[in-house]
């Protein structure tokens, strides 16, 4: 356990240090990173559970950095097999959905060019902006789907979740490999080989694998989509330990799902908040209840989406299930301006560097607090460090 410790702490406060010049206020920052996670490893025993919030540290803390502007960006395309099928899926997407390609495009093959800066604030301000990219959400669906034909055509359990991943692999390859697609996609595979060796796994173990690319990719860790992707699933997961301690566990029937969808949609909010806030300055209030809405919304649309991709080369079909994806996009739309519509929908929030560490320090504590059986000391961490951001903020 303590090899444990002191190995994510020497990486939170080594992500720092390679991104950011050698001075006392970095020196400072790696220090608190590595105080910090030492802290919770403290409170909670369970490597599963430190593992990831090592990996969440060091993102967090690393975000906080300044970096040359060259740094910032998504890389430039390199001409290859995987561009030109993005490329190609682009234009069948343009041809099978009209109106509805810059969209399309976007939850298809991560391609936002199209999309107004106007739509993204309103996106933003209703709280589900991150639907926009491709993400880990999004891969998700689309292998949920792909396993349900496999299932279908009668494979075995373990043919169907090896073929799976297999495919989402080859998707994400095309999409270029964005980071949260990348994380989905690795935790994915890593279920399929589980299933295949009849081993369970634990869910943390598996996003701590997901985050590892900062290892192969070190500029990743500033990746606001990987942020977000990685801190998500850390409060979905905490938001089931809530569910299984609470007397929700206990209720049947659609209220039941509403109460377990609602609590996932909050904590899951709750958590990513210091991300959002630091990154684009406005926190959605209304993101809890939006979440709620647009989710099933997009659980319907985006395997219809992949559909009418798959069917390209028979453009009648693919613009078939294109027309039938046309009212869910539309539903999906109508979701972010009524959100973005309702008084007091987004605040302007400025955090500083410190504001950062302690509103990170405390989303990251509150996940713990959820996870232990003892939740009292790092329930006291979070309500702390929360209260101190919004003292010296």
């Amino acid at each position: 356990m303590p090899i444990i410790t002191w190995l994510t702490a020497a990486y939170a406060a080594g992500l720092l240090a390679g991104f950011a010049p050698f001075e006392r206020d970095t020196i400072a920052l790696a220090s608190i990173a590595a105080v910090t996670l030492l802290a919770l490893a403290a409170i909670d025993e369970r490597v599963p559970v430190v593992v990831p919030f090592g990996f969440a540290a060091g993102v967090l803390v690393a975000s906080a950095t300044t970096l040359p502007p060259a740094h910032f960006g998504p890389p430039p395309e390199v001409p290859g097999a995987a561009t030109r099928l993005r490329h190609r899926a682009a234009r069948a997407i343009d041809r099978a959905f009209g109106d509805d390609a810059p969209l399309a495009r976007a939850l298809l093959v991560a391609d936002q060019h199209e999309i107004p800066a106007e739509m993204k604030r309103t996106y933003a301000d209703a709280g589900i902006v991150h639907m926009l990219s491709i993400s880990g959400m999004h891969v998700a669906l689309i292998a949920l789907a792909v396993s349900l034909v496999l299932r279908a055509l009668r494979l075995s359990t373990t043919a169907a979740a090896l073929g799976t991943a297999l495919l989402i692999a080859l998707y994400v390859y095309v999409l270029g490999m964005p980071p949260p697609a990348v994380r989905s996609a690795v935790m994915l595979c890593v279920i399929a080989v589980g299933r295949a060796a009849q081993r369970n796994v634990s869910a943390w173990a598996v996003l701590a694998l997901g985050a590892l690319a900062p290892l192969a990719a070190p500029a990743t860790v500033l990746d606001v989509g990987y942020q977000l992707s990685v801190a998500g699933m850390a409060g979905l997961f905490a938001s089931r330990a809530i569910v299984r301690r609470s007397r929700i566990r206990t209720w049947d029937g659609r209220g039941a799902g509403i109460a377990r969808a609602l609590v996932a949609s909050c904590v899951a909010t709750l958590v990513t908040a210091p991300l959002v806030a630091g990154s684009f300055g406005r926190l959605s209030l209304v993101a809890p209840i939006t979440n709620l809405v647009a989710d099933p919304i997009l659980a319907l649309a985006q395997p219809m989406l992949f559909l009418a991709l798959v069917l390209a080369p028979l453009p009648a079909a693919s613009a078939l299930v294109a027309g039938a994806a046309h009212p869910l996009l539309v539903a999906f739309d109508r979701v972010a301006h009524l959100g973005a519509r309702i008084p007091g929908a987004a605040i302007p929030v400025h955090l500083s560097t410190m504001g950062r560490v302690l509103t990170g320090t405390a989303a990251i504590a509150a996940v713990v607090a959820c996870e232990s059986r003892h939740p009292a000391r790092a329930a006291a961490v979070a309500i702390g460090t929360l209260a101190l951001a919004l003292w010296i903020a």
